[in-house]
């Protein structure tokens, strides 16, 4: 990513004392993950700019890079506890008036697929979204690594199984995942988890290769 669009000081500051604490995060939030969701919010801010609409490339990918960094305090609330890291953030005062920074902090606390309501501001529908596991594998292959490390009784079916029902609840025509955004890439991201979970011989068949993948065959 070319990084023209945010300022050198800011992008400075946000590499020391923002991206370097995803280092010390689990697998699933870690400097990988830092780089997905900062990738997607600037593209989102492009795609929704290409439909006329006005969103800042810097505070996007602000955002993005903010949004998880209350995971510092643990994973319970942390959506909120990065909300707060942004309103305490001395040196973004440097570069964003209050109502910018109140923006980037509502938009962090609202990132998260369980929210209750519709997030409040654009940047916090695009860190949403940005945020979702947005590639067939990253959908399927999050859960297989969480199953087999956290209920690790399960046999191999067992394990395909559980993924299945897992992302048919989170992802699935009814669930409880929502994305906020009328764009090409996250309807075209859908379709193809809908399409796979329409199609379950062909969903435990992908699932059970992850599986395999990731356990070098080793799960019977």
């Amino acid at each position: 990513m070319k990084f023209d669009f945010i300022r050198k000081e800011l992008l400075n500051h946000i590499n020391l004392c923002v991206k370097s604490k995803y280092r010390t995060f689990d697998k699933a939030h870690n400097v990988s993950h830092f780089n997905y969701v900062t990738n997607n919010c600037v593209n989102y801010a492009k795609s929704l700019n290409n439909m006329g609409k006005n969103v800042s490339l810097e505070v996007a990918y602000v955002v993005g890079a903010y949004h998880d960094l209350g995971l510092i305090y643990g994973r319970e609330n942390h959506a909120k506890n990065s909300g707060i890291f942004v309103m305490q953030d001395d040196v973004l005062k440097q570069f964003f008036d209050d109502e910018t920074i109140k923006l980037i902090a509502e938009a962090a606390e609202d990132h998260s697929s369980h929210l209750s309501y519709e997030p409040r501001n654009i940047y916090g529908k695009i860190v949403a979204d940005a945020d979702r596991n947005n590639t067939l594998y990253l959908t399927f292959s999050r859960p297989v690594k969480y199953g087999l490390k956290h209920e690790s009784h399960l046999n191999r079916l067992g394990q395909i199984e559980r993924t299945y029902n897992f992302v048919n609840q989170k992802f699935g025509k009814n669930g409880y995942v929502k994305y906020w955004l009328s764009i090409p890439e996250t309807k075209m991201y859908q379709q193809s988890i809908w399409n796979m979970l329409d199609n379950k011989e062909m969903c435990f068949g992908y699932i059970a290769g992850i599986l395999d993948e990731v356990t070098k065959d080793k799960l019977k």
